[in-house]
């Protein structure tokens, strides 16, 4: 069989094996296979990775039954529910593969994102929950996908090693008040351009949850070294995540996640994102006015004058508007609309456009 049939039959073996769990009275646990067991080479090693895993299933398998009966109001079952989060997350992290205290920072760092959109308390605790529990699935994989780099995996190995967020899925199967974390965990390994990991997603189509959390997984899996096999400081690991922007992660994403890096509040990210939809909207304009301008006519002038924005009236022709070098708009007739945005703008970026119009046309 060669690659891409390889890959094709890893996808499909995981999209059918959730589709297939629905059906079943219990969830479907990954398996150790033989090339699994061979790639251990250590059987001390094998066993000690054996018996967390056995350990995380009977745990799962305890709450399961402890909290079967109880009505999903009980406020009981909240203060079990984050225990039970809690305790599984440090089991986790007793595998040798998995580093200690990764989880806990990825979740903080998510709800800081988090926090800036307009979401509800019950998508924060998924988001939580899914930081927690994000490294699952890795339990069930061979030594070999947890310490080489992930750059130097075979293309099968790198989607038998992407699969630990559906395997983390299939361990979870049944806990319906992890529902909505657990779909989080499943698609942690989505693109943003749709040519992720395990249902090909596109932008938004990705729950907002997993397009941070893959952000902030990442950051980590860079600084470390596990994503290129060395260690990076915080800045090359931030840049990685910049040159990715709307190929891998949400743009919005990283830009929230490098300001909640510099230590910025709630008030700042928020306002970040109010300046990142303004200039989206502003640049929209901009092209689409480049656009209209190469469809007609081109304009003529005798003479083209910078003006203050006080001075910026309806009706007037302009050249340009640019916020230091950030266009907003060229080769257009003034309406309310563009005297608003770029009011709001100025006080937005606290400095003054560069407004530039045609003082006469021919």
């Amino acid at each position: 069989m060669n690659s891409a049939k390889q890959v094709n039959s890893i996808r499909n073996r995981h999209n059918m094996g959730m589709k297939s769990s629905g059906n079943r009275g219990s969830a479907a646990s990954p398996r150790w296979s033989a090339d699994t067991c061979d790639a251990f080479g250590d059987n001390n090693l094998l066993n000690e990775f054996m018996k967390i895993e056995e350990k995380v299933k009977q745990y799962i398998e305890q709450f399961k039954h402890a909290t079967e009966h109880l009505d999903p109001a009980d406020e009981r079952l909240k203060k079990l529910d984050i225990d039970f989060v809690r305790k599984l997350s440090r089991i986790i992290e007793t595998h040798p593969g998995i580093k200690d205290g990764q989880s806990k920072y990825i979740a903080e760092k998510a709800l800081l994102i988090a926090a800036v959109y307009d979401i509800s308390a019950e998508q924060k605790v998924d988001i939580l929950y899914a930081g927690l529990l994000i490294q699952l699935g890795k339990i069930s994989l061979p030594e070999k996908l947890l310490t080489r780099p992930f750059y130097s995996l075979s293309m099968v190995d790198k989607y038998r090693f992407l699969g630990h967020a559906v395997d983390g899925e299939v361990l979870l199967h049944g806990l319906t008040q992890f529902k909505g974390a657990v779909t989080l965990i499943r698609h942690q390994n989505e693109h943003y351009n749709g040519e992720g990991f395990p249902d090909g997603l596109v932008e938004h189509n990705i729950p907002l949850g997993s397009r941070i959390l893959s952000v902030v997984s990442d950051y980590i899996a860079y600084l470390e070294g596990s994503m290129t096999g060395k260690a990076m400081f915080a800045d090359a690991a931030l840049s990685q995540l910049i040159i990715q922007k709307e190929s891998h992660y949400d743009p919005e994403i990283v830009d929230i996640f490098m300001h909640v890096l510099r230590g910025a509040t709630l008030e700042e990210l928020k306002e970040t994102i109010a300046q990142a939809k303004l200039l989206a909207v502003a640049t929209e304009r901009w092209r689409k006015g480049l656009v209209l301008n190469a469809r007609n006519k081109p304009l003529r002038t005798t003479t083209i004058v910078e003006i203050a924005l006080s001075q910026l009236k309806l009706g007037m022709k302009v050249d340009s508007i640019y916020f230091g070098s950030e266009p907003y708009i060229r080769n257009c007739i003034v309406d309310q609309s563009i005297i608003d945005n770029v009011t709001l703008l100025t006080k937005r970026y606290g400095k003054n456009p560069i407004i530039k119009i045609f003082l006469s046309m021919k």
